[in-house]
């Protein structure tokens, strides 16, 4: 019965998918169509293009045959567009010379996409020395005003058709190559590239599948736009005699050579003129069009109860309260002792996490909270071997993540580590996912890498992957893109490819921070729910300890960069030892008994990295430390104080 009932589901997914697909790959076109100066740019386009293609078949008149016996005539039935001084008809010449205009304006453009986008991406891409050399050349060519520049060339190179597109390409080498290398720049930044590279991705394949189908839109969009101005540069040059020789008719050329009749007969100049200001501004309407679909910047409560009690009661599940502490069971999924990292900065090192100590038992949630700044993603990303080294330094301490070290590995030996047992589900669902690729390609490429599975195979574990998470009709959804699903949708899809290689430990960093509350509730149900199935250990990072409460195990708070109080989360937050967990604690809203009150603050500011003060560093902002010095004197070490491990040298106080 399931059977057939997926074969008859199944069965017209085929025949919908093309549509699908189709009506995808128009969509450009009809955004552009729906925009008036869209639509009038694009037909004004075309129709130049065509008569660039069959303007010699539709000349009435030999453009090169001279009649000095009609020479300078008006225009007429015979002649629509005059002759000039040689007897040659006009219009006949303007269809000719379409093809030589239009030709040197996408020659020059082609020249320049081909040269500036490969700098541009080159500069982007390995930074350093060569991003400074590539734009400081590039400055040096940009001072220089663009005719003047185009008129040295042709002046070295002699005037030809040929001369005049490589002349007009140079000058706009510079304007893709800064484009070019900016939004280089941003995409690189998205967590996508980041997870591309992290599952061994080369640098050729980033670019090519990731990089450039993303930018694609921006330079589409700016050659359009400079297809105008690259033509009236040519046209210019023509103007001047430096362009396309006589006899060869080119509209520039056209204009020079009526300059002397102007007066007397204008139409020598007007009718290769207003069609070289059509062409401009039909390229000029189609680009701004463009820009406008490409460029974003163009286009335009819960009831409260007594947090802490009522979300346990409602969330964690009795295996979950009930489960012991691995003391002498399995291997930690994730052990970090004596961590110590620091941001590499011009002055020296700037320490940002220090002496972390923790583990994570297969099958446990560890949630790690404190104020933004306190080194929390940072340490995360030191676990998840994603911490640039250029950036960070590991200066003490190591990381094993199932009883492997994941420090000081080879580029090859990290990204098999990662591969077989690290997931990362990233914060901003929406950025983690490439615009441009389908889902069944983003969950592909992380399935199939380190695997020798056929497309088959790869499709269903895809198909598969969206069904753990919660994603109905699978195999439909893998023709779709990003911008398809919602908030909550995405992060699924996030999480199913987190989980594409059946890592030990997923690693969530703010996972359901830009997500509604009722979403939230779905989105850390799905882990829990994955987690118990698969046994991972998980590792969240949040400043929400509602969500502490709810999903995790044990908790471990930070504070400037070290762990100060780390226990199992009925402990910690029902009773807090650390002044700064009462502090988190008091300030969060729909606390018992706090109904209509005030929200607490905590005092001060965090320290700022590298400028830690003497002692203990929460010494500043505590209510404790007034009158006691020894706060000042050290740092406390972190001890068992009621079953959880507290770096406070009062701890103990309160206790019975």
């Amino acid at each position: 019965m399931s059977a057939a009932a997926g074969t008859t589901n199944q069965a017209p997914e085929t025949g919908t998918a093309a549509p699908a697909a189709a009506k995808q790959r128009w969509s450009g076109l009809r955004r552009v169509v729906a925009q008036p100066k869209g639509l009038v740019g694009l037909t004004l386009v075309v129709l130049y293009l065509l008569l660039a293609i069959f303007g010699p078949l539709l000349a009435p008149h030999d453009p090169f045959r001279q009649d000095f016996a009609a020479t300078l005539k008006a225009p007429s039935a015979a002649h629509w567009f005059g002759t000039d001084q040689l007897g040659r008809d006009v219009f006949s010449r303007v269809l000719i010379g379409a093809r030589a205009t239009l030709g040197v304006g996408v020659g020059g453009v082609t020249f320049a996409f081909l040269f500036g986008v490969p700098l541009g991406v080159l500069a982007a891409w390995r930074r350093g020395w060569i991003d400074a050399l590539v734009m400081r050349v590039i400055d040096v060519m940009l001072s220089f005003p663009d005719i003047v520049f185009a008129l040295a060339i042709v002046a070295v190179l002699g005037a030809s058709t040929q001369n005049v597109i490589i002349a007009v390409g140079v000058v706009s080498v510079p304007i893709f190559a800064r484009t070019a290398r900016a939004v280089t720049l941003s995409i690189l930044a998205e967590p996508y590239i980041e997870g591309s590279a992290s599952l061994g991705a080369s640098p050729k394949r980033i670019i090519l599948r990731h990089v450039l189908p993303n930018i694609s839109g921006t330079l589409l969009t700016l050659s359009t736009l400079l297809f105008a101005s690259t033509l009236l540069s040519a046209s210019g040059l023509g103007f001047l005699g430096l362009g396309t020789q006589p006899p060869n008719p080119e509209w520039g050329t056209m204009l020079g050579e009526s300059r002397s009749y102007i007066r007397s007969n204008p139409y020598l100049a007007t009718f290769p003129g207003l069609f070289l200001a059509g062409s401009a501004l039909a390229f000029n309407l189609l680009g701004d069009a463009l820009r406008t679909i490409y460029d974003p910047a163009s286009r335009h409560a819960v009831r409260k109860r007594p947090w802490l009690g009522a979300l346990r009661r409602k969330a964690r599940p009795a295996s979950r309260d009930a489960k012991p502490e691995a003391t002498t069971g399995p291997a930690p999924a994730v052990s970090v002792r004596d961590l110590r990292l620091a941001f590499r900065a011009g002055s020296g090192l700037l320490e940002v996490v220090r002496a972390v100590d923790l583990d994570i038992q297969p099958g446990r949630t560890l949630a790690v909270v404190g104020e933004s700044g306190s080194g929390k993603t940072t340490l995360l990303r030191a676990i998840a071997t994603l911490a640039n080294p250029e950036q960070v330094a590991v200066t003490g301490g190591t990381i094993l993540i199932g009883g492997e070290s994941a420090i000081d590995l080879t580029p090859s030996a990290m990204m098999d580590l990662r591969r077989r047992k690290i997931g990362v589900v990233f914060q901003d669902a929406a950025s983690a996912l490439n615009p441009v690729l389908t889902i069944g390609a983003q969950i592909a490429e992380a399935v199939r890498i380190g695997t020798d599975l056929d497309a088959a195979a790869v499709r269903q574990r895809c198909a598969e992957l969206l069904s753990d998470v919660g994603i109905s009709d699978p195999e439909r959804r893998l023709a779709m893109y990003p911008h398809q699903f919602s908030g909550g949708m995405k992060q699924r899809i996030v999480i199913a490819i987190a989980l594409a290689q059946d890592p030990q430990l997923l690693l969530a960093d703010e996972p359901t921070s830009a997500l509604d509350v009722t979403i939230q509730q779905q989105i850390l149900a799905l882990l829990g729910d994955i987690q118990r199935k698969r046994g991972m250990a998980v590792l969240i990072v949040t400043h929400d300890l509602n969500l502490v409460a709810r999903f995790a195990d044990d908790v471990a708070v930070m504070y400037a960069g070290a762990i100060v109080e780390h226990g199992a989360v009925a402990q910690v937050l029902d009773s807090p030892r650390h002044p700064y967990t009462q502090a988190l604690r008091a300030a969060i809203p729909g606390g018992a008994g706090r109904r209509g009150k005030p929200l607490d603050a905590i005092g001060g500011e965090p320290p700022m990295v590298g400028m830690l003060p003497a002692g203990c560093a929460f010494r500043p902002r505590c209510q404790r430390t007034h009158g006691r010095p020894e706060c000042g004197r050290a740092e406390p070490p972190a001890e068992m104080v009621a079953g959880r491990k507290v770096a406070c040298f009062f701890a103990q106080e309160g206790l019975s």
